[in-house]
């Protein structure tokens, strides 16, 4: 028998029941709740999961919309959020992520446990902006930030370490005791001070460049968000990458390694034209994504085809190498699971997070903007079987390691690690492989194994939140 379900809505019940005290306070109640009620009738409409929408009390929407809108949330959704502007823009009116330049010191980190096994924490630099002010004091990537303004680094100062006015960094060094062969810091540490955070540009496209070895001309992109441009009326950044893929052309490129080891997402449209610019020329024009919403909005499915017009910037592979890393997610996982059904896509890292779906921005009437999930992810087969992560086929976490080189340096870690499996052979560094293929040679530099695998924490990475696959508006 088919079941008929009817939402009463709460506002209407609590409306009538300021009708009943006697004295009407309907609009009063209506002009207090406005905004969580417009939230509210948005969700239910468009949200990929409104059927498991939390039943709400009466006082929730009285909440201002940073907090009402997580109470809407069904239990497995871990990624939808709100953006409420912290302050005003004078000119817009709004002030949001994707509106603006970050201000910073130019470099990300995250926080792990003390290699050398004591109880404290330190801040490892993932990346480091160039001209930015962390440059411009000799910041490195790789380097181990041990304490800020003289206390150690915790979850509770990180804050200095992202913004401010300027700030004092303790840099510290691993080295080996001769006598107990353990880990330890050395004595001298270098001071290094930050001066104040300035507004800096964090362009997506952040290394590129071509590795020549063997008689094998590879290309070699670091792609940290699927982002259009600098803003959302800008597409400043497609047009680089196409004049980066054709530049990847005419040097005559015939493998590639993506790296997107710090990409969390962005648009859906940027993975669609990276894609196009990657796979097989043959697939061109064919169904690169699918996407599916609720069943309110089936008339709303769609697919993104392999673009045509960009064929002259296209490489023609047949395979593709990722370097994936902690913070690779969705719009990335996109590329991994829509790029499958037409070219080999070897994986190596460590496992991604697992988000298979896609996200809607709506722009609310009252300042603020919404990222809710409204549909899955499928490739051309159907398949969208990642809400667990891709495990790569040799697993290597760079936090495992020391010491580090800069991105794009043919003896970094899982570039080094990426050419050897390109090459024909076991990455050699590889975790889940017994034993390397061969010994590391003075002319091939080796990053040495932590003795401790270190847990990590906090990063300045997650904390930008970029969303999971932006589709467009």
């Amino acid at each position: 028998m088919k079941r008929s379900f009817y939402f009463i809505p709460v506002w209407a019940v609590m409306a009538f029941a300021f009708l009943s005290c006697g004295e009407d306070r309907t609009y009063e109640f209506l002009a207090k709740t406005e905004v969580d009620n417009w939230i509210e009738a948005q969700m239910r409409e468009i949200y990929l999961y409104y059927q498991e929408i939390p039943q709400l009390e009466m006082e929730d929407y009285f909440s201002p919309p940073e907090e009402f809108f997580p109470k809407l949330l069904a239990s497995q959704d871990k990624y939808s959020y709100i953006e409420v502007p912290a302050e005003t823009d004078a000119a817009t009116g709004v002030k949001l992520r994707n509106a603006i330049q970050t201000v910073t010191y130019g470099f990300d980190f995250v926080l792990t446990d003390d290699p050398t096994g004591t109880s404290r924490q330190v801040a490892r630099v993932l990346q480091v902006l160039p001209q930015s002010p962390a440059a411009a004091i000799g910041l490195q990537r790789g380097d181990f930030i041990t304490e800020v303004n003289g206390n150690n680094v915790s979850s509770k100062n990180t804050g200095l370490l992202e913004n401010g006015n300027g700030t004092v960094l303790t840099v510290s060094t691993l080295s080996t005791d001769e006598e107990t062969g353990e880990l330890v810091w050395d004595e001298e540490a270098t001071e290094l001070t930050l001066p104040a955070a300035v507004p800096m540009e964090n362009n997506p496209l952040f290394l590129y460049k071509v590795i020549e070895r063997d008689g094998r001309k590879t290309g070699y992109l670091v792609y940290n968000e699927f982002k259009a441009g600098i803003d959302d009326s800008d597409a400043s950044y497609l047009e680089q990458m196409l004049q980066i893929f054709q530049w990847f052309k005419e040097q005559g490129v015939t493998d590639f390694i993506l790296d997107l080891r710090y990409n969390q997402g962005g648009q859906v449209t940027c993975v669609q034209l990276l894609a196009s610019l990657l796979a097989p020329a043959g697939c061109l024009g064919q169904e690169f994504a699918r996407f599916e919403f609720n069943d309110k909005r089936q008339d709303s499915n769609y697919s993104l085809n392999f673009l045509t017009e960009y064929a002259s910037c296209n490489l023609n592979l047949d395979r593709l190498f990722i370097i994936s890393g902690l913070y690779t997610a969705s719009a990335s996982e996109m590329m991994v699971n829509c790029l499958r059904p037409y070219m080999t896509v070897n994986l190596l890292g460590t496992k991604t997070l697992g988000k298979n779906v896609a996200m809607t921005r709506i722009d609310s009437p009252y300042g603020f903007v919404m990222y809710p999930v409204t549909s899955t992810v499928l490739n051309k087969e159907g398949q969208s079987d990642y809400a667990s992560g891709f495990t790569p086929e040799y697993i290597i976490s760079e936090l495992n390691y020391y010491p580090w080189y800069e991105l794009g340096d043919p003896n970094e870690l899982l570039l080094k690690n990426a050419l050897q499996w390109m090459a024909g052979g076991v990455p050699p560094d590889a975790e889940n492989v017994d034993q390397p293929e061969e010994p590391e040679t003075p002319e091939s530099p080796a990053s040495l194994r932590l003795p401790r695998k270190p847990a990590s924490g906090y990063s300045s990475i997650l904390s930008k939140r970029s969303p999971a696959a932006i589709l467009p508006e």
